[in-house]
């Protein structure tokens, strides 16, 4: 096949491409000009590309398009032996080459060679070749496979040697080992930092998918197949000048410019990523190309916008998302894929580097740099990072405001005499004693004083006031709903339950309070997902509540509420 000829096969192919599937077959027989060959091999081409997921670098088309022409494969007849290396069986063939295993005869190592289809390769490109696989043979990281080699056949075949990897790709790991969340998202941060390592040496990788990143037995990540990658002419700049002559990229993970044959850059492996997280969260891409045609694809890619994984992983059945994420921030994990995945490459992620920084915000329960710092988004964050703390300072609080009640009613009981500060003042100083001290009164102040430690000295407490059964009644109610809220939900149920119990002893079942505990173990039977235990509890106290007399407005609002 001649340089003019393999030209005109790719601007028809491009130009119908972009049409409706049903209008290709039309245009391509006007476009031909009666050339038989020459629409048969574009049909072909687009047939091809038309399938799920496909590529022009996965697919045989090359070989399909030579194969048509010339009818023979520049690939047949390779040599035994290429310089140092001693070829072996084929592992992988696609439409940019062919792959073969191989040993290095002087260092008895197995590296994969990959030989480049002559028919893509016009003169230009040829020169071009050496000196970006020069230019890649400098990328030595760790996740990385490293390219050893570079040179073309007699003939002119170019031709690349590079470490040879074994491992599964990068989804079926996650799937296979059924890795939560936050497993996913150290896997996946070690390919940005793989990529932002390439970056940095102003190379792109352009073809980003779960194929190119294998994970090894070992749970380490290799990156693979910069061979279509793009040499950056400055760091400085956000995207190249050069666009690609042809769509060497995978049309499920290829960002809008890669459609359109805009300059690409470091923002459209930002895209690329964006992608292959959604996946690796979602289980399934942003956006379904099966049964479309390529100009449909295209415009699902350019013009819609892609579902909130969160909204898709819900939609997952129970067999698969089962233990996957429990009470993870799916808000922050929206943030992280969509703005990766904008549309607008100015509004993605600046870098891979920033990407990775959000990512690692996620895992330590930070603020995300994509979202906007309200009040509410920054305390929640707080909250949740320093929630052992706050949670102790949480029970004194409840404990203190408890025991302001347990004084109240000390103070009715006593119909407001002048001991009744006195007991008061006595007794808040003999329950807070006993909660530090563990009840010994030799002790100083707990050193390692627990959540859990100061709860149950609550409780242990507030068991040795059964000649006080209302003030005992009312700390099992204050202690209880503390336990719900650390989700201790057993320990909580035990406590609410000998708060209604005291209570119904004293006042019995039309009163106020028990209307109080009722409601109170409705909610959390609600928490334990018992909803009918939780809809009769709630009726009993609106019953209770409407037979009060007198009538009492507060209760009733709140066990409707309930």
């Amino acid at each position: 096949m001649d340089r003019e000829r393999w030209q005109q096969i790719q601007a028809l192919f491009h130009e119908a491409a972009i049409l409706p599937r049903t209008e290709q077959g039309e245009f391509v027989g006007r476009m031909s000009d009666g050339d038989a060959d020459l629409a048969g091999v574009v049909m072909s081409l687009l047939e091809e590309d038309g399938q799920e997921g496909s590529s022009l670098l996965d697919q045989d088309l090359a070989k399909l398009a030579v194969g048509m022409l010339d009818g023979a494969d520049r690939l047949n007849g390779l040599p035994a032996q290429i310089g140092r290396y001693r070829l072996g069986k084929v592992i992988g063939e696609g439409g940019m080459g062919i792959v073969y295993r191989a040993e290095r005869d002087d260092l008895q190592s197995v590296v994969a060679i990959k030989f480049l289809r002559d028919a893509w390769m016009s003169p230009a490109r040829r020169e071009r070749f050496a000196s970006e696989q020069r230019a890649l043979a400098q990328l030595i990281h760790p996740s990385i496979a490293r390219l050893y080699d570079a040179d073309a056949l007699p003939d002119g075949t170019p031709w690349f040697a590079m470490e040879y990897v074994e491992g599964v790709a990068l989804t079926d790991y996650c799937r296979t080992n059924r890795l939560s969340i936050d497993e996913r998202l150290r896997l996946f941060n070690s390919v940005c930092e793989a990529v932002h390592y390439a970056h940095q040496r102003l190379i792109i990788h352009r073809d980003l998918k779960p194929s190119n990143v294998l994970v090894r037995q070992d749970g380490t990540v290799r990156l693979l197949d910069f061979g279509i990658s793009r040499q950056l002419d400055s760091v400085d700049v956000p995207v190249d000048q050069t666009q690609t002559a042809l769509r060497l990229f995978t049309p499920a993970y290829a960002a809008p410019e890669q459609i359109l044959g805009e300059p690409v850059g470091v923002f459209t492996d930002v895209y690329a990523l964006g992608v292959i997280l959604y996946e690796l969260l979602a289980g399934r891409l942003p956006f379904d190309l099966s049964s479309r045609t390529p100009g449909q694809a295209e415009r699902l890619i350019l013009e819609q916008e892609a579902a909130k994984p969160s909204v898709v992983f819900r939609r997952l059945p129970s067999t698969v998302s089962a233990g996957l994420i429990g009470k993870s921030l799916w808000a922050d994990l929206d943030v992280l894929c969509l703005t990766a995945m904008h549309k607008d490459p100015v509004r993605r992620y600046r870098s891979v580097e920033a990407f990775q920084r959000d990512v690692a915000h996620f895992l330590k329960g930070e603020p995300l740099d994509a979202r906007p710092e309200g009040w509410r988004y920054v305390g929640g964050k707080f909250v949740k990072r320093n929630w052992r703390a706050l949670a102790t300072a949480l029970v004194v609080i409840m404990l203190i405001v408890g025991l302001e009640t347990v004084s109240r009613i000390r103070l009715t009981s006593a119909r407001n005499s002048a001991l009744a500060a006195t007991v008061r003042t006595q007794r808040v100083q003999k329950f807070m004693l006993n909660l530090f001290n563990g009840g010994n009164k030799e002790a100083g102040p707990a050193e390692d004083l627990r959540v859990l430690t100061l709860m149950d000295r609550g409780v242990k407490e507030a068991q040795t006031l059964n000649n006080e059964p209302e003030v005992q009644a009312e700390l099992y109610k204050t202690l209880g709903t503390i336990y719900q809220q650390l989700g201790n939900l057993p320990t909580a149920g035990s406590l609410l339950g000998s708060a209604l119990d005291g209570r119904i002893a004293l006042f019995g079942r039309n009163h106020v309070q028990v209307v109080d505990s009722l409601v109170d173990l409705s909610l959390l039977r609600i928490d334990e997902t018992k909803l009918d235990e939780a809809e009769r509890l709630a009726r009993e106290g609106l019953d209770t509540a409407g037979r009060l007399q007198p009538p009492d407005g507060d209760a009733l609002a709140k066990a409707t509420a309930a």
